[in-house]
């Protein structure tokens, strides 16, 4: 970055584990005010949801090719290997439009008239018409896996599996 003189903005979550113990020239750190609402922070936004989307579309297909394959529940299982690759090829099947319009719609807008300087001292604005085409709508992909799925003798819908972890705690939640 410093030898292509690249500059970078980073906004991070004011959580207490985000310590910066370094100076970082080309990189600028701002943090989220504390107790900042979900619809300013990008990832809260749709970016993980997507990524879970992408993730639990592939599990399900392993599963149902396990199911073929298998005589006994014992036999259908997943490696930890197998959840490292897994998490690679949904990371890269969140596209670049999926990630810009969930930045935009946490109110990060960003046009050639617009400034560096302003942009950092401007009001979030927060755009809800956001248009999302059915190629890249991981949660309908999902759907359409599901159906081929029933899980405890009762068939999830998409939202219901993708968001199946929602309560279980996280750090500082």
């Amino acid at each position: 970055m410093k030898k292509n003189n690249r500059k970078i903005l980073l906004f991070i979550d004011n959580a207490p584990c985000h310590v910066i113990n370094h100076d970082l020239s080309n990189i600028k750190i701002v943090f989220f005010p504390p107790n900042t609402m979900s619809k300013c922070q990008p990832l809260d936004q749709g970016v993980i949801h997507s990524f879970k989307c992408y993730y639990r579309q592939k599990l399900v297909k392993h599963i149902i090719g396990q199911c073929t394959l298998a005589q006994t529940d014992d036999q259908i299982s997943i490696t930890v290997l197998d959840a490292i690759k897994r998490i690679d090829l949904s990371w890269e099947n969140v596209t670049e439009n999926t990630i810009k319009n969930v930045f935009r719609a946490a109110g990060f807008i960003y046009s050639s008239s617009t400034s560096l300087s302003s942009m950092m001292t401007m009001d979030i604005i927060v755009e809800t018409d956001i248009e999302s085409s059915n190629s890249d709508n991981p949660l309908q992909q999902l759907h359409s896996l599901l159906v081929h799925l029933r899980i405890g003798g009762s068939q999830l819908t998409a939202a219901e599996f993708a968001d199946i972890d929602f309560c279980i705690p996280t750090f500082n939640k």
